[in-house]
């Protein structure tokens, strides 16, 4: 499936084959980190959003009487699908031991389950599952796969500075450094009072699109004193005694791409697509209910599941070069840290 929102071109297989192998590289990178991190003996953790708040039950009901454009996937039918959500800090696996109160990118991922149709990935073509993955920004920091590729190299050493500042060859990414920035420097009093944005633009149908995740009017933010915010793993235990005492609802809302592409890029997630130029359209309700998730068994299943914007339905087929990324790392890591971890790799089905 080509992307939505761009014009055909021919095929530029020189830079298709140069696209395919920088995220080789930037795969082998990666796994030869958690290769190093992971002691022998030692569980493998995720590269990315290792320290995990709460893998949560909700349910995901779509909105009736959509206008036609979005009625697509699993947006086609008001119908309700059984969900598991995890809320998670971003940082990698070196800073799993820092307080919440830190500053760090919070992120959410969503596998509906119960999908019908054949899916994108091949190994999974009859899996019953849809992700969202979104993050407490609206942007991401990282323009494209060379870029990504130069950050990891920069990082590698434990020093990200040069990939923003670098002397040789000269290169500055003050706006790469600014949306890095904005997104680590914001307080979290629950991982359910904040909003959550795909950043990376996905289809629905012919139409490219983001996605948002933010709690519905009737939601009361929690009020939270030093003392709770000294706790490492405050957002928890905020977000434990929260759905211990009643049911949270959230609004799942689409942004479409507008006729003004140049403003609403596919292939640069860091440029902000603006919300009164195209509103976000609320198109379905998560209705996370009361429950017990902080036990042995829901933390365990929280490390063993894996979450992926390519487990999905064609119609929802994520975009650009950074997903393209996703596709062959996310998949990579999650094979090596499943046989690492002695794991078989399952969709869920059900609660």
């Amino acid at each position: 499936m080509s992307d939505p929102g761009k014009r055909p071109v021919a095929a530029d297989n020189n830079a298709a084959s140069s696209e395919a192998d920088a995220i080789a590289r930037i795969s082998d990178m990666m796994q030869k980190k958690l290769r190093e991190d992971t002691a022998a003996g030692e569980r493998m953790p995720r590269d990315a959003h290792p320290k995990a708040h709460g893998l949560v039950q909700a349910e995901f009901t779509v909105a009736e009487n959509l206008p036609d454009e979005l009625r697509v996937g699993v947006f086609a039918q008001p119908v309700s699908f059984p969900a598991w959500i995890r809320y998670s800090n971003g940082a990698p696996r070196s800073a799993t031991q820092k307080p919440d109160a830190s500053n760090d990118v919070r992120g959410v991922g969503i596998k509906l389950m119960g999908v019908a149709g054949e899916k994108v990935l091949a190994d999974e073509k009859e899996a019953m599952t849809q992700d969202f993955l979104l993050c407490n920004h609206p942007v991401f920091f990282i323009r494209n796969v060379p870029d990504y590729e130069v950050f990891l190299k920069a990082t590698s050493g434990g020093n990200p500075l040069p990939f923003f500042f670098s002397l040789w060859p000269f290169k500055i990414r003050f706006h790469e450094a600014k949306v890095l920035v904005q997104a680590l420097f914001k307080k979290v009093s629950s991982p359910l009072a904040i909003r959550y944005w795909s950043q990376t633009p996905y289809a629905l149908g012919d139409r490219a699109v983001k996605y948002s995740l933010q709690p519905s009017s009737t939601y009361n933010e929690p009020v939270l004193s030093k003392a709770d915010q000294a706790d490492a793993d405050y957002l928890r235990h905020t977000m434990a005694k929260e759905l211990g005492a009643t049911d949270v609802y959230l609004d799942f809302m689409v942004q479409l791409q507008d006729a003004d592409r140049a403003q609403m890029p596919v292939d640069d997630p860091t440029i902000l697509w603006s919300e009164e130029q195209s509103p976000f359209i609320k198109v379905a309700t998560i209705r996370i209910p009361c429950q017990k998730f902080d036990t042995a068994a829901r933390n365990q299943l929280a490390e063993d599941l894996s979450f992926t914007p390519w487990h999905s339905l064609p119609e929802h087929q994520p975009l650009g070069g950074i997903n393209r990324t996703r596709r062959v790392v996310y998949e990579t890591i999650s094979r090596l840290r499943h046989t690492v971890n002695g794991v078989m790799r399952k969709e869920p089905s059900g609660f």
